[in-house]
């Protein structure tokens, strides 16, 4: 969830796809920004008798800032009933982070056979005996038994540590207190055999989580360069980027095109809403179309150049920062190749650094130019006079 903190630096969830499977993908349910429902049209499967159905899913810590926000006894059973409702309009998975730790216990229920006197009597369909989870994580709190309910009442089962081409079934959360199992991947028993690969990823710079990789079987297959995707062979990338050598000429050129910049502002109704937000839009369009030939930078995307891509680094990105950050990323390295408590500790320290250092130098970077624009305001006026008097000075002339 997203919560409206000046202390808040992100939040939410987000689902991302790709622009071919636009029309085989659909929004059914958002609830509470903590359960999302998406919709995978069945004819891009090869087994293609049923939709399939993704419930996306982050379950606040149990008594964090989040748990105050929201009754997250509620959102379990919100889940529930999620689950009941789409398992009946088609095949349903649940997959993210859920906070719940769960170790080995079971998530069926053991000996549910009926009596063989009942059997005749009622259509009570017994839990199937599975195979014993591969966890790391041996301990549980107050979310994983809830989790460990719900997979009982809802007939649907923990995938983590048994799927036959799973790999590195490991710890899914790294944090400065230790690693533990938290994301999962949960279905129901026969759709088991739907999934073609399940992984724990390496833990990266971008998250304390490790990123869950699952497949389906699909129609039609599409493999993509991992290192290039996004960028064409051949072709041209574009961006904007201040260089300060020619910051005399992009002044010039501000000042040639003064009229310009000045009829983003004219016949404009500042108490209307649309009106700012179209001066704001044509008055960057303006900006940028003057700085452009004077900032503008391009690379071209060679084939067989594995690491073909721009890298400009943030303003406050210092050498020292540079090393820090080499030696952090050296640490997850040893890390995710030996999830050993020494290269954890190890790992934490060297985040730690970094991450404290960075903070430091981008704080300093951001006062330095917060004082910038406040000269830039005082003398606003002079500037804008400025301007003035030299384009009547060039008409007369």
């Amino acid at each position: 969830p997203r919560m409206r903190s000046k202390s808040t630096q992100g939040g939410g969830m987000v689902f991302l796809y790709k622009k071919h499977l636009e029309q085989k993908i659909s929004v059914c349910e958002i609830i509470k920004d903590s359960i999302i429902v998406i919709k995978i049209d069945r004819s891009i499967f090869l087994k293609n008798d049923e939709d399939r159905y993704l419930v996306f899913v982050y379950i606040p810590p149990y008594k964090s800032v989040f748990y105050k926000q929201y009754d997250v006894n509620d959102l379990f059973e919100d889940l529930e009933s999620v689950l009941e409702n789409y398992s009946t309009k088609g095949i349903s998975f649940i997959c993210g982070d859920t906070n719940s730790r769960t170790s080995t216990y079971d998530d069926f229920i053991k000996e549910d056979n009926l009596p063989e006197s009942l059997v005749d009597l009622t259509s009570y369909s017994a839990d199937s005996q599975l195979s014993l989870r591969v966890n790391p994580d041996l301990k549980t709190n107050t979310w994983g038994l809830k989790l460990l309910s719900l997979c009982k009442s809802s007939g649907f089962r923990i995938v983590n540590g048994r799927h036959s081409e799973g790999y590195a079934n490991g710890f899914t959360y790294c944090g400065a207190n230790g690693t533990s199992v938290n994301d999962y991947l949960i279905t129901q028993e026969q759709n088991f055999e739907l999934i073609r690969k399940f992984i724990v990823c390496s833990f990266t710079t971008f998250s304390d989580h490790a990123p869950l990789h699952f497949e389906f079987d699909s129609v039609q297959a599409t493999t993509v360069n991992s290192r290039s995707a996004g960028i064409p062979e051949n072709d041209v990338l574009t961006v904007i980027k201040w260089k300060d050598e020619n910051k005399f000429e992009i002044r010039e050129a501000f000042r040639v095109n003064y009229d310009q910049l000045n009829s983003c502002f004219e016949n404009r109704d500042l108490s209307s809403d649309a009106d700012i937000d179209t001066c704001v839009e044509s008055f960057s369009d303006a900006v940028v179309a003057i700085a452009e030939p004077f900032c503008k930078v391009t690379t071209r995307h060679k084939s067989g150049h594995k690491n073909a891509k721009l890298n400009f680094d943030k303003p406050w990105f210092s050498d020292e920062l540079k090393a820090l950050r080499r030696n952090y990323i050296r640490a997850l390295n040893a890390f995710n190749s030996n999830s050993s408590t020494n290269n954890h500790n190890t790992l934490n320290e060297c985040k730690k650094t970094y991450k404290l250092k960075e903070r430091y130098l981008k704080h300093q970077y951001m006062k330095q130019e917060g004082d910038m624009l406040s000269v830039i305001r005082k003398t606003e006026n002079y500037f804008m006079q400025s301007l003035s008097q030299k384009r009547k000075h060039l008409k007369v002339i």
